[in-house]
């Protein structure tokens, strides 16, 4: 059986929009409907354009940039 997590698409843990701040989803649900209304940015730059100057949107921030960071895995610790 799922556990609900595994179920969603692998987003960018510094890819952020207004709903970030009042979804009560679980992680990055909210950034699952897309709309050419909804604004994005990279927490790396604070603008629409992340570290690799590409776009930073739910359909450009996966796994296949270098920047990325998985949302529902937890970074590592400093030692």
């Amino acid at each position: 059986m799922a556990d609900g997590l595994s179920m969603l698409p692998t987003f960018c843990r510094n890819l952020r929009t207004k709903s970030y701040y009042v979804s009560d989803a679980p992680p990055a649900t909210y950034l699952a409907e897309e709309t050419a209304t909804t604004g994005y940015w990279c927490l790396k730059t604070m603008g629409p354009i992340g570290p690799d100057d590409a776009c930073a949107a739910p359909g450009y921030c996966g796994t296949d940039r270098v920047c990325f960071q998985s949302a529902t895995s937890h970074p590592a610790r400093p030692v």
